[in-house]
């Protein structure tokens, strides 16, 4: 392959969005942000997510994936209601606090449809889209047929290496994520060839652990050693749905394919609005996860939420949300406590440290960064 020209889509800009802050050492709390407006009922419980800025999502979120790039032929990107300078400059101000914020390409029913050859336009897009709106890497979000139609499978890599080996030689590490949903992790599942394909070049995973229902994995240790069948829906088990998930990805185990757990993010849905399945009740069932896998040597690198703008929304009774994902477990990854600049909504209620059912939450994922 011919080596590509990216002069052309050199940005004129020198400002807080040409940075590409370093994920490095750091724990991830990771959540989608939404390119598009509320409807009246979007939610899978007639709630609606918020309309918010970029700029207003609150610090404890230090990955923002900006949902979606999409389209036929080579997928592109345009913000919904924003000038292209004023998305530049919102991006800016997460890059000036350390923050990084990604491109997500696909979305539930994105056609995204590559073709041998075009591994040089879909580079150059990427390439004009970081100049432009100043991301810091591409997060691959296919799901349905769209994850191995056409040649998907090859030409995504091919260019997202091309892209990642450009700014390497700038001195900047060009982000590369996916969230694929957990079946296709498996050891023949439909990620593993983009695992393969980018391995070594791939900074982090975050599978989605909610909107498969009864699927999960077989647990031989679970029921007392005579073995269970743990569902993503089965509340009353979620903490080891959760827990034997996460080992089985990291050690390469039980049928799936291994991510290092230094790559790992687990993902959740933000409330009950945000997934069809896999809302986690009680967040002990998470902070217990980390303290198991901790206890096994296990350090994964944080957590994910579809979406941001779903822990900002509203329930079916336009009661807020409150950011709950953010203010439950933003302590386990955040030393133990929530960003003093979180920003909300003005219609917010301001938050308090316990669940909506009424259970005390941040005394124990602080107690529990003592271990991390």
């Amino acid at each position: 392959m011919p080596q590509i020209d990216f002069t052309q889509f050199k940005s004129p800009h020198d400002d807080a969005a040409s940075r590409i802050p370093s994920l490095e050492g750091k724990k991830i709390l990771m959540g989608y942000w939404h390119n598009w407006p509320a409807g009246f009922i979007d939610g899978y419980q007639r709630g609606q997510f918020a309309n918010m800025n970029l700029a207003d999502v609150p610090r404890d979120y230090n990955v923002v994936a900006v949902a979606f790039m999409r389209g036929s032929g080579i997928p592109t990107f345009k913000p919904y209601n924003l000038s292209d300078a004023e998305f530049r400059r919102q991006v800016g101000v997460l890059n000036s606090q350390g923050r990084v914020v990604l491109m997500s390409l696909g979305g539930a029913n994105a056609h995204i449809e590559l073709r041998s050859g075009q591994e040089q336009p879909l580079a150059n897009e990427i390439i004009r889209l970081v100049e432009t709106y100043g991301f810091d890497g591409l997060d691959i979000n296919l799901e349905q047929h769209a994850i191995n139609f056409a040649s998907n499978q090859a030409v995504l890599p091919a260019a997202l290496k091309l892209v990642k080996d450009h700014y390497a030689t700038e001195g900047k590490n060009f982000i590369i994520s996916m969230g694929p949903e957990f079946q296709h992790l498996t050891s023949s599942g439909k990620y593993v060839g983009y695992l393969n394909a980018l391995e070594g070049y791939y900074d982090f995973i975050a599978p989605q652990f909610y909107n498969q229902g009864g699927d999960g994995l077989w647990v031989q240790e679970a029921n007392n050693g005579k073995g269970a069948w743990i569902a993503q829906n089965n509340d009353a088990m979620k903490e080891d749905f959760l827990y034997y998930l996460t080992e089985s990805l990291v050690t390469g185990t039980r049928g799936f394919t291994e991510i290092a757990a230094d790559k790992l993010v687990i993902g959740l849905p933000a409330n009950v609005d945000a997934a069809a399945s896999g809302y986690v009740v009680n967040p002990t069932a998470v902070s217990n996860v980390f303290k198991r896998l901790y206890a096994k040597g296990l350090s994964i690198k944080g957590l994910m939420t579809w979406t941001v703008s779903w822990d900002n929304g509203f329930n079916k009774d336009h009661l807020p949300y409150n950011l709950e994902f953010c203010r439950r477990y933003a302590p386990l990854l955040t030393g133990g406590k929530l960003s003093s600049q979180r920003r909300m909504s003005p219609t917010r209620r301001p938050p308090s440290t316990r669940s909506r059912g009424g259970t005390a939450e941040v005394p124990e994922v602080q107690q529990l960064n003592l271990l991390l």
